[in-house]
């Protein structure tokens, strides 16, 4: 069996999280509602920062 730290544990909660908002982010398109939209196009360049934070190792995109 491999072996998961905490940066593996990390990637996974993102990318569930990636998923999540896209999903969400489909459903307000079907509504129009432009508000809920901004905040999950926000929200989405939130956990891609993160993502690349976690994988290339570098605190600042972590702590935001």
């Amino acid at each position: 069996m491999g072996r998961c730290n905490g940066r593996c544990t990390l990637v996974g909660f993102c990318c569930l999280q990636l998923v999540a908002a896209l999903e969400r982010q489909i459903f307000d398109f079907l509504g129009y509602q432009w508000v809920p939209i901004l905040a999950n196009f926000l929200h989405i360049m939130a956990v891609i920062l993160g993502i690349f934070g976690t994988i290339q190792y570098r605190s600042k995109y972590l702590m935001m």
